[in-house]
């Protein structure tokens, strides 16, 4: 059951990570989740048991913890109290073992409010108001709501905190912009013994309304996001709706693949099409010449080392095109390079390719190329090598689709081999000398190295189902591709994200065999 609660903490990282923002509307996130427990009864979920079911993860699991109780300890501006964030980490446990629903948002221009619905029994719900108790210094004020008796501490305040045992429930609380449901949900559990009716097929479902949050979800136009997650057939499936708050002027155009360069055995492809149409783009980047995220692109791995990484996307005259690259690239993408992590673009005029430099043990390269399917701009980090075709069965996932927007495929344990090695060259980071971070950055890298051994494919399918409607599918063994693991590990294990608690005990088991590709 533990492995399961690391893979919750993931999912628990979409909400935690972003933070809600001070937009007018009321609600950021609204959630109802069966709980882990549920989750881990499940017996097709094999390959997701077998993975986690280690050292390294309960080793994780401690740096999470510790990440996120104090990131919550500092939304809620309880950090002042130096107890606050260890006495918050046993709580994150209850609230994704059990069955639990939450509404998190509040009028713009105040602190973050929120009512969490926990289904627990009465010692452990016992423990979290003990624990309030502690970061108050004191028991908190007694009150009674629908017949049921509370605490409360810091009543007016910016960081007010309540909460109520109801049956077996327990409600906890910040702020008083969600009291009308505190009131509905108190009388539902009077009534029928639970605030809201169990979740019948899905484990998760959630609603998220992206101009409220930060982090990535600041790339996307204004949308309402409707998330379900359910076990299928041995893998995590996650579906959503996203509804644009307005018409999105997007149409597609036949595909174009890159056919002759897609060559040798592959396992990644991506590709997408005019998908800038739904993003917010940054003007300086959005008007590059031949900007992929404006036209079609295409990005394949290839599995015999991990810099074998390809892109490419048809343009008329690539040539040209290329030249005013030269020019504009540079000026408009060479300050943020140097910030990130010290490389920079570089002409070479006499190759006629544009370089990026500065990156340990590879130069990727983008250069103009022709083949019979077209003219393209094609990044590589190495030359395209001679070898068989990629299988008719990828190309086959995009070609007459009219209404695709993105498609990816991966061989997710593969794949984040690779990603495990190429997150730490792009970075380009050195460790300072510091026993936590070198602890943390170790822990990193076993669990990461465990997840490497997951057998399975993750697909992801973006389709445009109306002008102002997009639907996100997603199936795979854990729920993430190789990409966001790796960058969801470096987040939590960042140097600047405080101590871990204690001291990792780094696992000493053999490796195992990587599983057959199936």
């Amino acid at each position: 059951m533990n492995s399961f609660r690391r893979i919750c903490f993931c999912l628990l990282a979409i909400v935690t990570i972003l933070g809600a923002s001070s937009a007018p509307a009321d609600v950021a996130v609204q959630y109802h989740c069966a709980g882990v427990s549920q989750l881990a009864s499940d017996t097709h979920l094999t390959s997701l048991h077998d993975v986690l079911a280690s050292r390294s993860t309960t080793n994780f699991e401690n740096i999470a913890l510790a990440r996120f109780s104090s990131l919550l300890t500092n939304s809620l501006r309880l950090g002042k109290n130096p107890l606050s964030s260890s006495l918050i980490e046993p709580l994150l446990s209850d609230a994704l073992e059990t069955e639990s629903l939450g509404i998190f948002g509040g009028d713009s221009g105040k602190a973050l409010s929120f009512i969490l619905a926990l289904h627990l029994e009465a010692s452990r719900a016992q423990l979290w108001q003990d624990a309030f108790a502690k970061m108050f210094g004191q028991s908190g004020e007694k009150f009674a709501s629908q017949e049921f008796s509370g605490s409360r501490w810091n009543p007016g305040g910016s960081n007010s905190l309540w909460v109520i045992p109801a049956r077996d429930w327990l409600l906890v609380g910040c702020g008083d912009d969600f009291s009308a449901l505190q009131v509905e949900y108190l009388n539902q559990i009077k009534a029928q013994g639970r605030p809201v009716s169990p979740l019948e097929h899905n484990w998760l479902e959630a609603d998220i309304a992206s101009i409220r949050l930060g982090g990535w979800f600041r790339l996307l136009k204004p949308a309402r996001i409707r998330i379900t997650v359910a076990p299928n057939d041995g893998d995590l499936q996650i579906s959503a709706r996203v509804l644009e708050t307005e018409a999105i002027p997007w149409k597609s155009e036949s595909w174009l693949m890159p056919k002759e360069f897609m060559r040798n055995q592959t396992i990644s492809f991506t590709a997408g099409q005019n998908v800038a149409a739904f993003l917010n783009m940054n003007p300086a980047y959005s008007h590059l010449p031949g900007n992929p995220m404006t036209n079609q692109f295409y990005f394949w791995a290839l599995d015999q080392m991990p810099l074998l990484n390809y892109m490419a996307w048809p343009v008329a005259n690539a040539s040209n095109v290329l030249q005013r690259l030269a020019t504009e690239a540079p000026a408009a993408l060479n300050p943020e390079l140097k910030r990130f992590n010290g490389t920079e673009l570089v002409w070479r005029p006499a190759a006629s390719k544009l370089i990026l430099v500065n990156i340990n043990l590879f130069a990727p390269v983008l250069q103009a190329e022709q083949n019979r399917g077209g003219q393209f701009l094609l990044l590589s980090s190495f030359p395209v090598s001679d070898g068989e075709p990629a299988p008719d069965s990828i190309r086959a996932q995009i070609q007459g689709r009219t209404n695709l927007v993105y498609f990816d495929w991966e061989v997710t344990g593969r794949r984040l081999r690779q990603w495990q090695i190429l997150s730490k060259m792009i970075a380009n980071r050195s460790l300072r000398p510091s026993n936590d971070v070198v602890a943390k950055a170790g822990v990193e890298n076993e669990w990461l190295s465990a997840l490497t051994r997951l057998a399975g494919n993750t697909v992801t399918e973006i389709t445009s189902v109306a002008p102002n409607e997009l639907s996100v599918t997603r199936k795979g063994p854990i729920g993430f591709t190789a990409v966001e693991l790796a960058l969801l590990a470096d987040w939590l294990c960042d140097a600047n994200s405080g101590p871990i608690h204690s001291p990792p005990q780094v696992g000493t088991k053999p490796p195992v065999p990587h599983p057959a590709h199936r």
